[in-house]
């Protein structure tokens, strides 16, 4: 099923800045999560922190300096060996986490390199962490859960999915990790938790991949045991069915599919995996989460977006949709539920005749399902293209202010000129309603 605009509007936006900016190397990999009174972004290279309002309280900083005096490939690894970073704000603990991956190219492990904040302040102390794997990592996605912080990632032949004792990090003791492979050829998403109100007392950890059959989604459910690991359990992969689908450009070559004005080259889609974040928020009476991913559609490619609920644990689609009205791409998404059940999708926007941008859309709770209801917003227009490289990037974010817990911030690349590595990111708020 396809959707076009909606007929509430467009959304307005209520704070827009310029964030991390970078001149070199690609690809960004922006995302940023909100915390009681900052805001931190994060990218392949650089760090930042900003009030609310888009004043800079730190940086921009190498993301390794957060490790500094750590020792270690997490502090000395120089780039390509760090990236692929991710910052969260843990909403029941009040504290920051952020991580990034350190390769040694010396033979030694392969690490993610974690960060947790001692406060709820971004700019003060942090206990830090070097977790060991035998296999190159790539595309790491870390969630908050109750019982640990859990990461999924690529590891060799199959992706691996680990769990990292939460609550001995938040008071900086030694943590342990417990580690499980998934066998599936797509990288899965971890649930992430919004919201004050955490999940049932033992409700494990969902897994979200897509399935290669394009007629389905795979899910595991992760429950970790800290007292007794022989208790710990991976169960799965289990289907659910969802309305078929082609992933993006797979009829030609999704690496480099999304067209630019004033260049030939073109950027990959990001059409093999679910993109960034499986946004989990419990309502007391249902639980919700959304994710999405980039499929064809008439005239471009769109945004395949759900809203799955729990049903004892496990999950079914309550609703879902491809947002792409008229001929034009739109990729690179992220989505996430504020406190009343609306939902808010950011994405990047191309086509031949114009140049990659921002947009947002969005839906409230009470609309009819399976739509998007909002017109789309250009939260920024870009004026470049990207003319040396199809890496475009790997994820945004759209994170959730926890002060009123539904004025939603989406982060987002563009690009002022054409050119490769000249890439800025941009920030934006905005309410779906009151």
């Amino acid at each position: 099923m396809q959707e076009h605009d909606g007929s509430r509007g467009r959304i307005r936006l209520d704070v827009s800045f310029d964030g991390i900016r970078e001149a070199g190397g690609v690809p960004p990999d922006p995302n940023a999560s909100v915390g009681s009174r900052q805001i931190v972004e994060i990218t392949n290279f650089d760090l930042a922190v900003y009030s609310k309002t888009g004043a800079t309280e730190l940086g921009q900083l190498t993301t390794q300096t957060l490790f500094s005096g750590f020792g270690g490939p997490c502090e000395t690894a120089p780039n390509p060996d760090i990236g692929d970073p991710v910052v969260r704000w843990d909403s029941l603990a009040h504290r920051w986490i952020l991580n990034q991956f350190a390769l040694d190219q010396a033979g030694g492990p392969n690490l993610l390199c974690v960060a947790v904040s001692s406060s709820e302040d971004a700019t003060g102390a942090y206990y830090r962490y070097a977790f060991g794997y035998q296999h190159f990592i790539d595309h790491p996605k870390v969630s908050v859960w109750p019982d640990a912080y859990y990461a999924a990632f690529t590891a060799g032949a199959f992706p691996e999915t680990c769990a990292w004792d939460r609550s001995r990090m938040l008071r900086g003791a030694d943590a342990d990790q417990q580690c499980y492979i998934v066998p599936t050829p797509t990288i899965p998403l971890p649930s992430d938790l919004d919201g004050p109100t955490p999940p049932p007392q033992g409700e494990p950890n969902l897994l979200i991949a897509l399935n290669p059959a394009y007629n389905s989604l795979q899910y595991w459910r992760f429950h970790v045991d800290w007292a007794d690991q022989t208790r710990t359990a991976v169960t799965g992969p289990e289907e659910l069915p969802v309305a078929p689908y082609t992933p993006a450009c797979m009829s030609t070559d999704p690496t480099r599919c999304v067209p630019q004005a004033g260049t030939t080259q073109q950027l990959d889609s990001l059409s093999y995996s679910a993109m960034y974040r499986l946004a989990y928020r419990n309502f007391g009476d249902h639980e919700s989460l959304v994710v999405n991913h980039a499929v064809d559609a008439p005239g471009g490619v769109g945004v395949r977006w759900y809203e799955l609920r729990l049903d004892h644990g496990r999950p079914v689609v309550h609703q879902q949709s491809t947002y792409a009205p008229g001929s034009t791409y739109r990729w690179m998404a992220s989505a996430a539920q504020d406190r009343n059940g609306d939902i808010a999708l950011g994405y990047s926007t191309s086509n031949s005749q114009a140049r990659p941008s921002i947009s947002v859309t969005g839906r409230l709770a009470d609309d009819p399902l399976n739509a998007m209801t909002f017109r789309e917003t250009t939260v920024w227009t870009g004026t470049g293209s990207q003319t040396g490289s199809n890496r475009w990037g790997d994820y945004t974010s759209m994170a959730i202010d926890p002060e009123d817990d539904c004025t939603f911030w989406y982060t987002n690349q563009y690009q002022a000129v054409d050119g490769t590595g000249n890439w800025n990111t941009r920030i934006a708020s905005f309410h779906l309603s009151g």
